[in-house]
């Protein structure tokens, strides 16, 4: 799993998996349920924007898969062949900091 969890200013929780992991595999995984992603309803409130996740937490999140990224590279220029497997790994590892950049409201091309 490779994602973030963030708490909103009303106090909601965001839970963001950059694999595309179900957010109710996530919320097993971390011992929570649906209903403990919102806070006890105190009236009626403005809904509020929706914000991309804090940079960091995006950085955070794609920090391994830009080593492989760059494992991917010293391999390749050092001539050694990727197996299936690696450049299956490869293809995971772009699209999950393709999905980052996405959450993050980057766009790329």
């Amino acid at each position: 799993m490779s994602g973030t969890v963030r708490e909103t200013d009303e106090g909601v929780l965001l839970v963001h998996d950059f694999g595309g992991d179900s957010v109710h595999d996530i919320l097993d995984a971390i011992g929570l349920r649906a209903s403990d992603l919102f806070p006890e309803q105190r009236g009626h409130s403005a809904t509020a924007a929706r914000r991309p996740f804090p940079a960091a937490d995006v950085l955070r999140a794609i920090a391994f898969e830009a080593l492989i990224v760059a494992a991917a590279g010293v391999s390749l220029l050092a001539g050694h062949p990727f197996s299936p497997a690696d450049r299956e790994r490869l293809i995971v590892a772009v699209s999950r900091i393709q999905a980052a950049l996405t959450a993050a409201g980057v766009s790329h091309g």
